[in-house]
């Protein structure tokens, strides 16, 4: 049984042609084959393309409706919110161990070494804001350096 087929006249590079040529020696074919292989290679991968994205919709519309967008937004929402009110609750805690250490040691320092005391307060207070301001990775090696947290302290 004999393809429909159709004749058309292309124009090729030379350089172009003389490439085909030889794949068409290598490939034991005539030149009018190779262009037809080449054609078919060119429309099969077209095609796959097409493939692919309709693919890629059906797979990220089946996503979407199994795990709809705002459905993992509001948990999400839901999970920052309970942390945020656990973070908060954590400052009131150390706020209050803060202040609780302030009065005990005014309790104890004499009257006449709130001055001092006063002194070492500030420092600490700027000594922990330092702290805070460091970045995650710069505090195990912080704390790991016994030397220098004893330095610190001295000099309270």
């Amino acid at each position: 049984m004999k393809k429909n087929t159709t004749k058309r006249s292309i124009t090729l590079h030379n350089n172009m042609l003389e490439q085909i040529e030889k794949l068409a020696y290598q490939n034991n074919i005539n030149t009018s084959e190779q262009i037809r292989r080449f054609i078919d290679e060119g429309l099969k991968i077209k095609g796959y393309r097409q493939d692919i994205d309709m693919i890629a919709d059906i797979i990220r519309s089946e996503f979407n409706s199994i795990y709809r967008l705002e459905d993992i937004k509001q948990v999400l929402d839901s999970q920052a919110n309970r942390l945020e009110k656990m973070i908060s609750k954590i400052g009131k805690i150390n706020c209050g161990q803060l202040f609780l250490l302030i009065s005990m040691f005014l309790e104890i320092v004499a009257e006449d070494s709130h001055e001092k005391f006063d002194n070492i307060l500030k420092k600490s207070m700027y000594n922990g804001i330092d702290y805070m301001q460091k970045q995650d990775y710069q505090i195990n090696d912080f704390l790991r350096d016994i030397e220098q947290l004893k330095n610190i302290s001295n000099k309270l």
